[in-house]
C-alpha cells in the first residue's frame, strides 16, 4: 500500500512493520504551526549538534552570544573577564531544547553542552580553553582558566585580533 503525491509518485511506501518515504528528507511529519502532540519512538540522529534549555534574558540576543547567571531575570551578559557566572552561549539551532514551554518576553535557547558557534574576541586555535571576556557577549583565551570561568574549548581557529565567531564544544574542559 501506498500515498500517492502530487507528482503521482508514491510518497509514503507501508509495509508490515514500517512505512518507507520515496525520497530521503523529503516529508515532513507536522508543521511548526500545526505539530503532533508526544511523538513515540527512538532518535537515532539529530541535525543539528548542542543541547539547549531555555532561559528568560533581561533582552534579546543574537546566537553565539556568551551569557552568565545574573541580570533583572535569569541571564544576562557580562563585562568581567574570566566570570564565574558563565552559563552558557545563545544557540542558533539546538538539537534537543529543553523547557521549551517558557513564557516570557526574552526567551533565550542556551547551549550548555554540544558543538555551537561563540562570539571572540582575539585570535583563537583548536583546543583553546574560552573564558568570558571584558567585551560584553564575547569569550576570549585564555588556557590557565580559574574554577567556574570555562565556557567550553575551541573547535576552529581564528587567526587575527578582531572580533569573530569560532565553533566551540560548550562545557569541555
Amino acid at each position: 500500500m501506498a500515498i500517492i503525491a502530487n507528482d503521482n509518485q508514491p510518497a509514503i511506501t507501508f509495509q508490515q512493520t514500517k512505512f518507507i518515504p520515496y525520497t530521503n528528507s523529503t516529508y515532513d511529519i507536522g508543521s511548526s504551526t500545526n505539530n503532533f502532540g508526544t511523538i513515540y519512538g527512538e532518535a537515532t540522529s539529530a541535525q543539528y549538534a548542542d543541547l539547549a534549555e531555555n532561559y528568560l534574558a533581561d533582552t534579546d540576543y543574537d546566537f553565539g552570544t556568551v551569557l552568565v547567571f545574573g541580570g533583572d531575570q535569569e541571564v544576562t551578559i557580562t563585562n568581567e573577564k574570566g566570570d564565574t557566572r558563565v552559563a552558557g552561549i545563545v544557540s542558533e539551532n539546538p538539537a534537543h531544547l529543553m523547557n521549551s514551554a517558557l513564557e516570557g518576553e526574552h526567551v533565550v535557547p542556551l547551549a550548555l553542552q554540544g558543538r555551537v558557534p561563540c562570539k571572540v574576541i582575539g585570535k583563537v586555535n583548536k583546543g583553546d580553553m574560552l573564558v568570558t571576556s571584558a567585551i560584553e557577549g564575547y569569550a576570549i583565551v585564555n588556557n590557565s582558566p580559574g574554577i567556574g570561568q570555562v565556557i567550553g574549548k575551541a573547535v576552529g581557529s581564528k587567526l587575527d585580533e578582531e572580533k569573530g565567531l569560532v565553533e566551540i564544544v560548550v562545557g569541555r574542559v
